[in-house]
C-alpha cells in the first residue's frame, strides 16, 4: 500500500509547473475571494489530481505491468480511495492556512467573530468534496478517462437541472419544505458535520465494493 501511495505521489509531483500555477492562483484568490470558496476549490482540486493518477496507470498499457507487482486488485482500489482522501485533506489544510492568513490580514469580522462555527462549516468541505471520489473512481475504472468524463458531464448536468428546479421550488411563495428548512437550521453544526462524515463513509464503502468488482472483471 505504501509503495502505491509513493508511486501516486511521485506521479503527482511530476506535474510541478501545473501545481505551482494552481498554488499561485490559490494565493491570489485567497486575497480577493471569499474564504469558503478557496477552501472548497483547493479541496476539489486535490481530489481531482488524485483521481487523475488512474489515467497515468492506464497510459501505455500500464495496468499490465502494475498487476505483475506484489499486490492484488483490492489493494490497488483501496489505495486510490486512501490517496484521494489524503490529497483532499492535505489540500483542505493548505486552503485553510491561506484562508486564515488572509482573513487575519484583512481583519475579516466574519472570521474573527465566528471562528469556531466557520471551522466546523469548512471542515464539512472534506466529506462533501470527497463524495465526488465515490462517483469518479468507479467511473474512471469502468470507462477510462475519456468516456468517464462524458458520463460525469451527463451526471452533473442532471444534478444541475435538479438543483435549479429545487431552488425555484424553494424560493416560491408556497414552499412545501419551509418547515424542514427551519428544522435543519435548528440542528447544531457539529451534528450535521458528523452526519456528513457518516454518509460519506457509507457511500465510500459502497463505491469501493463496486470499484473492486470492476477491477476484478478487467482483463489486461
Amino acid at each position: 500500500m505504501s509503495g502505491l501511495i509513493e508511486k501516486d505521489l511521485r506521479l503527482t509531483l511530476t506535474r510541478k509547473q501545473t501545481l505551482l500555477i494552481f498554488l499561485i492562483m490559490a494565493f491570489f484568490m485567497g486575497a480577493s475571494i471569499d474564504g469558503a470558496f478557496i477552501v472548497s476549490y483547493l479541496t476539489m482540486l486535490g481530489t481531482i489530481i488524485a483521481i487523475g493518477t488512474i489515467t497515468y496507470d492506464e497510459y501505455d498499457n500500464g495496468y499490465a505491468f502494475l498487476m505483475t507487482l506484489p499486490f492484488d486488485r483490492k489493494t490497488y482500489v483501496k489505495e486510490k480511495y486512501l490517496f484521494s482522501l489524503l490529497m483532499a485533506t492535505a489540500s483542505w489544510i493548505f486552503g485553510m492556512i491561506v484562508y486564515v492568513i488572509f482573513s487575519i490580514i484583512r481583519h475579516d469580522p466574519m472570521f474573527m467573530d465566528n471562528t469556531l462555527e466557520l471551522l466546523v462549516m469548512l471542515t464539512g468541505m472534506i466529506p462533501v468534496v470527497y463524495l465526488c471520489s465515490t462517483f469518479m473512481i468507479p467511473l474512471q475504472l469502468k470507462y477510462g478517462s475519456e468516456r468517464s468524463r462524458t458520463v460525469l458531464f451527463i451526471i452533473y448536468g442532471i444534478i444541475a437541472v435538479i438543483a435549479i428546479g429545487a431552488r425555484s421550488l424553494l424560493n416560491g411563495v408556497d414552499n412545501p419544505f419551509a418547515g424542514l428548512d427551519l428544522a435543519l437550521n435548528s440542528i447544531p453544526p457539529y451534528v450535521i458535520l458528523i452526519t456528513l462524515f457518516v454518509i460519506c463513509a457509507i457511500l465510500t464503502y459502497v463505491s469501493y465494493l463496486i470499484s473492486v468488482r470492476i477491477m476484478e472483471k478487467k482483463e489486461f
